[in-house]
């Protein structure tokens, strides 16, 4: 068989059938996220036609699939080339992302025998994040011994990233309203026959499986020890698992407890945990999450427990209604008296106002020793008034009656008349003493 023919048949080979000069390895199928260790890569030249080789490298696939132009899809990581750097080293591309996540180049490039090439490429798993589970790619451009051209080569590899489940929250709501309770030192307080719905939050790893599962402090216990607690049926809701997009899942689950009287007389606290376990590859056997949230609670009696059994919640609610509208009721009746009285009191100050004006335009009613000497009985000083001309009045007739007691015989009876009036008799004196005693 001619030479030509050969490498007709070569060519045609590695064109249809694809025969790879490369091998292309990855130490681990599957990395757990956040774990230690080192994940290697290795690129192998393994063709025997190979004379001369230019390039070799391990490039990475930039998105999930490949689109557009397969070259401008791949990023190169570490490069060997003939002539320009024959020492593996890291692409400038990605000098910054190399130095975060560790990355070391490693391998040989031998001229002489150059099936012993080989290329290297370390990453320390605890920087791997979710997005380096892509695929990646070693590839080899060299000069064939059996038809002279330049032939390339290339095989892809891939591994799948698992993070670990985490939870990340627990709210807890006493009779629909939001309540705390995340340590021993802060606990919530509840009574027998409170609801309690717990809603727990977790990233449950990449196991879309994966159930959020519950502890309870055990009754009989002084300690605050958590065991197993399986919710009634109908009381749970597991939730359903949401990808993040990235190499893991979410998943959000709610249990309603109702508290009850052995939950009242237990020496230690009621008090629930929710946590996710998974187990197979990669996390090995089993692997639980930790630092999980918690929550408390001290259930206390209820204040309407009499001789040890409980008085039921609706007879309670019924009396606490009859008193609120008892309460309104009275709050009701106080504001019409209230209106009324108002009313009364405004009506009497405007017919008290009416009078007043019109007793302004009348005379006002005196009394008869008023009248007797002409003296308002609504004037000021009325008592000094009438004394005043009492007295004179008085004086007047004292004088007129002691001239004519001195002549008898002129004017009959004088005499006793004078004496009267002397000694404080007659009508005069006891209208003065009338008002004296009023004023």
């Amino acid at each position: 068989m001619s030479d030509v023919f050969k490498s007709f048949v070569l060519f045609i080979a590695l064109t249809f059938f694809k025969v790879s000069g490369v091998d292309f390895t990855i130490s681990r199928e599957r990395v757990l996220l956040g774990s230690t260790g080192t994940l290697t890569m290795t690129c192998d030249v393994s063709e025997t036609d190979v004379n001369n080789i230019y390039l070799i490298s391990i490039r990475k696939l930039r998105s999930a699939t490949l689109s557009g132009s397969e070259q401008n899809d791949w990023q190169t990581l570490i490069i060997m080339e003939a002539g320009i750097n024959e020492t593996p080293s890291l692409s400038s591309d990605i000098a910054a992302v190399a130095a975060t996540k560790d990355y070391v180049a490693g391998g040989l490039w031998d001229s002489t025998t150059p099936a012993n090439t080989f290329l290297t490429l370390d990453m320390n798993i605890e920087k791997l994040v979710c997005d380096d589970a892509r695929t990646y790619r070693c590839e080899l451009s060299y000069k064939s011994s059996t038809t002279s051209s330049v032939t390339s080569a290339n095989r892809n590899s891939t591994f799948s990233a698992y993070v670990r489940p985490q939870v990340t929250s627990l709210i807890t709501r006493k009779n629909g309203f939001i309540v705390q309770g995340t340590s021993p030192s802060d606990i919530a307080i509840a009574e027998v026959g409170d609801e309690l719905e717990l809603t727990c939050t977790a990233n449950i790893g990449s196991l879309p499986g994966t159930i959020i599962r519950w502890h309870r402090t055990s009754e009989t216990s002084q300690n605050d020890d958590f065991i197993g607690y399986q919710a009634p049926q109908g009381t749970y809701d597991e939730g359903t698992a949401v990808s993040d997009n990235q190499c893991g899942y979410t998943r959000e689950a709610t249990t309603r407890y109702n508290t009850t009287a052995a939950d009242a007389n237990r020496e230690n606290n009621l008090a629930f945990e929710c946590y996710v376990t998974v187990t197979g590859d990669p996390y090995g056997n089993s692997y639980t999450s930790e630092n999980n949230p918690r929550f408390y609670t001290d259930v206390n009696k209820p204040s309407y427990e009499e001789t040890g059994s409980i008085t039921g919640r609706n007879e309670i609610s019924v009396a606490a209604g009859v008193m609120a509208a008892i309460v309104i009721a009275s709050l009701i009746v106080g504001i019409l008296i209230g209106v009324v009285f108002t009313w009364v009191v405004l009506n009497r100050k405007r017919t008290a106002t009416g009078l007043k004006k019109q007793n302004q335009h009348q005379p006002t009613s005196v009394s008869r020793e008023t009248e007797l000497f002409n003296v308002p009985s609504h004037s000021p000083n009325t008592y000094e008034q009438l004394q005043n001309r009492t007295e004179t009045e008085s004086r007047m007739a004292y004088d007129s009656l002691n001239a004519a007691s001195a002549n008898s015989s002129t004017v009959p009876d004088s005499q006793s008349q004078y004496e009267s009036l002397k000694h404080g008799g007659g009508g005069t004196s006891h209208t003065y003493a009338g008002l004296n005693i009023n004023q």
